[in-house]
């Protein structure tokens, strides 16, 4: 008898994990913003939110500006060092496909002019660096840690959500795919 109930109480014990697995993977879903294709959201598949920000040289640019480009939108911090690691990267992957229709819009929140621009200068960055000094940008794409990049297609569709570190050989392989 004793065994036979220890065996429930295992099948019992089982279907709650199922259970628990499954709520948390609709709350993962939910939390990523996943939907259906085009709707807009933060999610891979989704219509990537617009956005307008100054830039480090004080021209406003929105993502919707560069529709008909592949564009991808990086979030960092000077504090980050995976962010000072992959600068060198995504500038070459930059220079290198600029002319194919690719473009970079580098986000930095919460920090101020004065503290970023010796920091771009010194990294020898030309894409366009964009202040989001009050972290508007940053709290609608809710970045899960720095760096953080989202790659917009052509269309204004996320592709891809890259968290950590963006190597040269990442951001060709996901470039691979959406230039021609």
């Amino acid at each position: 008898m004793l065994g036979r109930v220890g065996l429930e109480h295992e099948g019992l014990d089982r279907m709650k994990r199922q259970w628990i697995r499954l709520a948390v993977a609709a709350l993962l879903l939910a939390a990523c913003g996943a939907g259906a294709a085009g709707d807009e959201g933060i999610g891979e598949g989704q219509r990537a939110p617009d956005f307008r920000l100054e830039s480090l040289d004080g021209e406003q640019m929105s993502l919707r500006d560069h529709r008909g480009q592949v564009v991808l939108v990086n979030f960092w911090a000077t504090w980050c060092d995976p962010c000072r690691a992959e600068f060198p990267d995504i500038q070459a992957v930059y220079e290198a496909r600029q002319g194919e229709g690719f473009t970079v819009l580098g986000v930095n929140s919460h920090e101020t002019r004065g503290a970023i621009a010796p920091f771009v200068k010194a990294m020898g960055a030309t894409y366009p660096i964009l202040l989001d000094e009050n972290g508007r940008v940053a709290k609608t794409y809710r970045p899960v840690g720095l760096p953080m990049s989202v790659l917009v297609d052509q269309e204004g569709i996320i592709q891809v959500r890259h968290v950590g570190l963006l190597t040269r050989d990442q951001l060709e392989d996901y470039l691979a795919d959406l230039l021609p």
